[in-house]
């Protein structure tokens, strides 16, 4: 399996779009690894995480057939997460030509689907005709999108709809992505250790990065207690690649200072364009 870390950052990015605090200025005069887009990630190169306005960006940069993606699992319908305007494009024979894929399906919740119909199938009746689905999950219950097994889980996050995070399989390997979450409800933990799930990579939110982790999201801190927690359940072994992702410039350690340290800590620091094979 293939894991592409598209975007890193939380919603405002990093540089944030108007701060000018000391660490958006950091991170601007360092550039490189240090400078984050809203969080996507891509798995081989048909299976997206998430839809951010940055989508478009992401491909440009990355030289990506955003055509050939097939899937998109949405964690929840925050505007960081999911913007999907840019599906009306995917309008073959106007917009785009030569699509390498013919159809693409959106997974997500309620309040996914919600905004998906409202900027894709609420344009105008032509959109209704084109090969875009929209398949509304719930947690627990594993999807088939091709070659995946995709199965939400319950995240800490996202107050008033059902957020998700994702356990994808496939070829062999386990990719777990915990983005948007604090530390995860106990019975997704339960249901990862009854189903004796043991993960190759596991992607840790960490928003808060050098802060204390705090309701939905995650530090650094929170992310060894999140480890700690699924090691007990079998899920990290020692086999498994921890990665943290998600971060907030209010977390202060840009990639430079946070990745020496996080990897004493036995973490991977992503950052825009990082590529793990695994």
């Amino acid at each position: 399996m293939k894991l592409t870390y598209l975007g890193t950052a939380a919603a405002e990015g990093w540089p944030a779009v108007y701060c000018n605090c000391e660490y958006c200025k950091k991170a601007k005069e360092l550039g490189g690894k240090n400078l984050r887009t809203r969080s996507q990630a891509l798995v081989n190169g048909d299976l997206l995480l998430d839809f951010p306005a940055d989508t478009y960006a992401h491909a440009l940069k990355n030289a990506l057939d955003l055509s050939a993606v097939k899937y998109c699992f949405v964690t929840h319908s925050h505007i960081d997460h999911f913007v999907p305007i840019d599906l009306l494009f995917r309008y073959e024979g106007y917009y785009a030509h030569g699509l390498t894929e013919p159809r693409f399906d959106v997974y997500g919740n309620e309040a996914v689907a919600k905004r998906f119909d409202y900027f894709v199938r609420g344009v105008n009746e032509e959109w209704r005709d084109q090969p875009l689905g929209m398949h509304v999950i719930k947690a627990f219950e594993p999807v088939r999108a091709g070659e995946y097994e995709v199965t939400p889980l319950k995240a800490y996050h996202a107050e008033g709809e059902n957020a998700f995070v994702y356990l994808i399989k496939q070829g062999g390997k386990t990719l777990l992505y915990l983005h948007d979450t604090g530390i995860l409800p106990d019975e997704s933990v339960r249901w990862l250790a009854d189903n004796r799930v043991a993960a190759d990579l596991i992607s840790y939110d960490c928003t808060y990065v050098a802060l204390p982790g705090a309701g939905g999201h995650m530090g650094i801190d929170t992310a060894q207690l999140m480890r700690n927690a699924l090691a007990r359940a079998g899920v990290s072994t020692e086999n498994t690649v921890s990665v943290i992702n998600h971060f907030s410039h209010n977390g202060k350690l840009v990639y430079d200072e946070l990745a020496p340290l996080a990897e004493k800590l036995g973490f991977v620091t992503s950052y825009d364009g990082l590529v793990l094979e695994f």
